[in-house]
């Protein structure tokens, strides 16, 4: 397995991390109901692959988002807005709070089978990686599942808020478009 730091610069050299800032303001929060969570995270992980060239194959696995296709590594991608700083200074948080697994209620220890090589943690603008030998002792059970309970200085970055800035210009209503598009599925048939 490649070193954390390495492969962090290395998808940072391959990643359009500018349009990814972009896709998540444009987004904003107009997907945040429980109805559309699911689109929401497809659309953010999907949109890795794109802006990675095709390299980080969205593969929308158990356990694992991506595949690198240049490295033969999974990747399980976790996102949540101000994970890693702070909405407003934009200062680290000491401790990142991912949830890995969902029990759906039971608890169930903190094995995970089958992990992914890396888990890559998203915010609106900011990206880390961290290897699973990395994740492992920072593991948590929780009622509904596996928390990883991340030491800030652990988290090797793609790149942070202030390299960044998104397109304030782009006015995107997905929830418009979605609707148009199944509107023409459904008169198409």
């Amino acid at each position: 397995m490649t070193d954390t730091k390495s492969y962090a610069k290395d998808i940072r050299d391959v990643l359009d991390f500018k349009r990814y800032v972009s896709l998540i303001a444009s987004i904003g929060n107009q997907l945040d109901d429980p109805k559309d969570r699911f689109d929401k995270s497809t659309i953010i992980e999907r949109s890795i692959e794109v802006y990675s060239n095709k390299r980080l194959e969205f593969v929308d696995g158990i356990g694992r988002d991506h595949y690198d296709t240049k490295l033969d590594l999974d990747l399980e991608f976790k996102f949540a807005s101000n994970v890693m700083f702070s909405e407003k200074r934009k200062n680290p948080k000491k401790l990142v709070k991912v949830k890995l697994k969902n029990s759906l209620g039971s608890h169930k220890g903190t094995k995970i089978a089958n992990p992914a090589d890396y888990y890559m943690i998203g915010q609106q603008d900011a990206i880390a990686i961290i290897s699973w030998n990395d994740i492992q002792p920072y593991l948590v059970a929780v009622p509904d599942g596996i928390e990883a309970h991340i030491p800030f200085d652990k988290l090797s970055f793609v790149f942070l808020p202030h390299e960044v800035e998104a397109n304030s210009k782009l006015d995107v209503n997905y929830k418009q478009i979605k609707a148009e598009a199944q509107l023409r599925l459904i008169e198409s048939i």
